[in-house]
């Protein structure tokens, strides 16, 4: 089965058109969209449109859970809050009504997916480092957990000689993972092109 993993597209209409584009042409037989439908950018209803349509499933994220629990936003940078904020004033109550009934975590195939941290769902941990990882492994039982919220994409491998970060590529079937997707709307990681 063939898996298209998004996650932090913070109402980037553009990004969010152009990826599904990509995604046709890979044909994908599932999308699982890891969270952070909202903020940043300023297009939350039409984004939410799609990814309703076009997604087999979608997971809560920090942004998302900030419109119905506004003191999460009290933990956001300054530019963020006032896009939060923003974002309340414009969705349309069916989209916060769907945010509202999104799940933190999903599970299928040996496959955990998650926006922020494993450890806790709830939390949106940062896994940044081998580090970090590290102490994530043990809170999942799949083999391979996705994650979002850096927007940065990064591998974590955790085989028996520990814990590393490994370019992309084939995985090891005898190892497990971390996999950082990236970010449609909004990378972070030096690269302007949509990561998923």
């Amino acid at each position: 089965m063939k898996y298209a993993i998004i996650s932090d597209v913070h109402a980037n209409l553009e990004a969010v058109e152009a990826c599904f584009r990509e995604i046709e042409k890979l044909k994908a037989d599932r999308v699982i969209c890891l969270g952070d439908l909202v903020d940043y950018c300023a297009q939350p209803n039409e984004v939410i449109s799609i990814i309703k349509n076009k997604c087999d499933v979608v997971i809560l994220g920090n942004h998302d859970e900030a419109q119905y629990k506004h003191s999460i936003s009290d933990r956001f940078r300054e530019f963020a809050r006032i896009s939060s904020v923003h974002t309340r004033g414009v969705l349309d109550p069916v989209h916060l009504k769907y945010i509202n009934s999104l799940s933190p975590t999903h599970s299928e195939n040996d496959l955990f997916f998650v926006h922020a941290s494993p450890f806790e769902p709830s939390a949106y941990s940062y896994v940044l480092d081998e580090e970090t990882a590290s102490a994530n492994f043990n809170a999942f039982k799949e083999r391979i957990c996705f994650i979002g919220h850096s927007h940065r994409p990064v591998i974590f491998e955790s085989s028996d000689s520990g814990v590393k970060i490994i370019p992309e590529g084939k995985l090891n079937e005898n190892s497990r993972y971390i996999i950082k997707v990236g970010s449609v709307g909004q990378p972070r990681d030096g690269n302007n092109k949509l990561s998923f």
